[in-house]
């Protein structure tokens, strides 16, 4: 049996550090750190939306108010004389003037931001003229179209005859909010609209600029405040650090990997429980040379599916070795010399069956139980196996005797071998404390009595198997021969390979 072997890598080359980005103490930091900003963002945003909508109440309320109070005091009927840019020079154009500019003064108004409109009965529903204005070159009659975000107000001073305003929208020139009043004749026809136009830009900078100052000053705080959250999590987390290199050093093989911390939080109590773990794997993993693959499997599978350990019926191939003239050849050694030996035929073998994708189940003094699961070419690799094993003991015979002329201790011992092919039972076999996991059944039985008729260096194939060979397979195993099987009545027809 081969042992496991030491492991080569050094306790320094585990003491690299994860990247930044991904250590414990950086990601505590950044979480932190993306807490506070999303507090201060959502706070930032929440200040920026409450002031924005005083603001926009605040000019609403004065658009309103001066809209209304000026579409009172001007003369519908007058403003219906105006009509082309001739009209400019009339007496009506100017006492309307006068009125839009004596308003326009009282608010602090621009001429740019106070004007009647009138709609244009030749145009679509959204075009206007010009007809009074506080510019020093009047442009009575230019047409106008009503912007897309400001007809809804537009469209409801005009036909409901109500005061009306917009909400906040931008153009080329700022960012603006207009107020519509209805301007009446005698009749109480609305005949055009005041409109009043407030440019807010200057104050939503004035607003940016004080919240661009609320920023850096929470910044600076958070920024000084990361220094010690940093030193926190570095604290915090040293024992992960510990805990994950021990891990790293217990992945790459290092078995004696612990760890050993003296706090007494969360993270020690999982160190406590690696170092369990850690021993108890160690183990195991001592035991695993003992354990076969299907054992293995068997275990993995039991997780999954229920009683599976219990027995499952399966067709395999199953091969049976048997070192003839061991016995005899260990009277004459030496305990060492014995345990050598034999592992040493029995590794060989365990190899070559490998190799072929077989699985030992079990050793059984100089004798081996393989089987292979019977699917695809499983019966052709098992019995190239068995002329692989032959083939290596031949050439074995040979250097065991070169080793020791005087004492040719394995020299002359030979491999005696069968082969068959059917159902068997794995299962579980034994007792609550001590089970293995093993194939059972009349193909194991038949096998093993089949391989006790082998001669030296020869392997019988049964009948069934044979026949599923290839050709060339065929051909190597071309002797027959009759058998009588223990405890069978009759002798049975076989395939052999020749003894050697």
């Amino acid at each position: 049996m081969s042992s496991h072997p030491a492991p080569t890598h050094s306790t320094a080359s585990f003491a690299t550090r994860l990247p930044w980005w991904r250590q414990i103490r950086v990601r505590v930091t950044a979480t932190l750190a993306g807490l506070v900003l999303f507090v201060a963002g959502a706070l930032f945003l929440t200040n920026w939306q409450l002031r924005r909508a005083a603001v926009l109440k605040e000019f609403q309320n004065l658009v309103v108010s001066v809209s209304g109070m000026g579409a009172v005091a001007l003369d519908g009927d007058a403003i219906e004389l105006i009509e082309v840019e001739a009209d400019a020079l009339t007496p009506e154009f100017a006492v309307e003037k006068a009125k839009l500019e004596q308003l326009r003064n009282f608010n602090g108004l621009t001429p740019q931001e106070i004007y009647v409109l009138r709609p244009v009965d030749s145009g679509g529903e959204h075009e206007a003229e010009f007809v009074v204005m506080t510019h020093a070159e009047p442009f009575v009659g230019n047409r106008y179209t009503i912007r897309p975000e400001n007809r809804e107000a537009y469209h409801s001073a005009l036909q409901l005859g109500t005061v009306t305003h917009t909400g906040i929208y931008e153009d080329e020139h700022g960012t603006w909010i207009s107020g519509y009043a209805p301007i009446r004749n005698d009749a109480g026809r609305v005949v055009a609209l005041l409109e009043v136009d407030a440019e807010i830009s200057r104050f939503e900078q004035a607003l940016l600029a004080e919240l661009a100052v609320e920023a850096l000053v929470t910044l600076a705080a958070l920024a000084a405040a990361m220094v010690p959250a940093f030193y926190l999590g570095n604290r915090l987390t040293q024992g992960a650090r510990e805990l994950a290199q021990a891990m790293q050093r217990f992945e790459a093989g290092q078995m004696d990997a612990r760890v050993d911390l003296r706090s007494r939080d969360e993270i020690a109590a999982m160190a406590s429980g690696f170092n369990r773990m850690a021993r108890s794997v160690s183990e195991r993993l001592q035991l695993l040379p003992f354990v076969s693959r299907f054992t293995a499997q068997a275990v993995e599978k039991s997780r999954t599916v229920e009683n599976w350990l219990q027995g499952v019926e399966r067709d395999v191939v199953v091969l049976m070795t048997d070192v003839r003239g061991f016995t005899a050849a260990s009277s004459q050694m030496k305990p060492a010399e014995l345990i050598e030996a034999l592992n040493t035929l029995l590794a060989t073998q365990t190899q070559i069956i490998a190799d072929h994708g077989g699985d030992v189940d079990k050793f059984m003094g100089d004798a081996v139980l393989a089987v292979w699961p019977a699917v695809d070419d499983a019966v052709e690799r098992a019995a190239r196996c068995a002329l692989a094993l032959q083939a290596k003991m031949n050439e074995t015979r040979p250097a065991w005797v070169k080793r020791d002329p005087a004492r040719p201790i394995l020299g002359d011992v030979a491999l005696g071998a069968a082969l068959h092919a059917g159902p068997v039972v794995m299962g579980a076999v034994g007792s609550a404390a001590r089970r293995d996991f093993t194939v059972i059944g009349h193909t194991v039985n038949f096998t093993a009595h089949l391989c006790a008729t082998a001669r030296r260096g020869e392997v019988l194939v049964s009948e069934e198997l044979w026949s599923r060979l290839p050709p060339s397979l065929q051909a190597k195993f071309g002797a027959e021969r009759l058998v009588r099987l223990k405890h069978a009545a009759e002798e049975i027809r076989v395939r052999a390979q020749g003894a050697g």
